[in-house]
């Protein structure tokens, strides 16, 4: 990949948009984690993160995100907020 190509791709993702998400995902997936550490039900705790999909999707399209990054900082949030819970359940 020629590095001119690499750095036009990198410098037109917006990345206080992208930061932004990423970091409120991250704050939500710990949040419902905490929340739900006494339920040992998961579709509890996956239902939450399941409404939390239309306000993040919102904010998304709001701030002009791609939907591939949209996608990735979404699941990436499923994936921490599974592993999180285990932590509490494992304690």
């Amino acid at each position: 990949m020629n590095p001119n190509t690499a750095r036009a791709f990198l410098g037109s993702i917006p990345m206080i948009p992208l930061v932004t998400l990423f970091v409120i995902t991250l704050v939500v997936a710990y949040g419902i984690a905490w929340y739900y550490r006494e339920e040992y039900n998961p579709m509890h705790y996956l239902r939450a993160y399941a409404l939390y999909a239309l306000p993040y999707a919102l904010a998304a399209l709001v701030l002009h995100m791609r939907p591939m990054l949209i996608l990735g900082i979404y699941l990436f949030g499923g994936i921490i907020l599974v592993f999180r819970n285990q932590h509490y359940f494992d304690h």
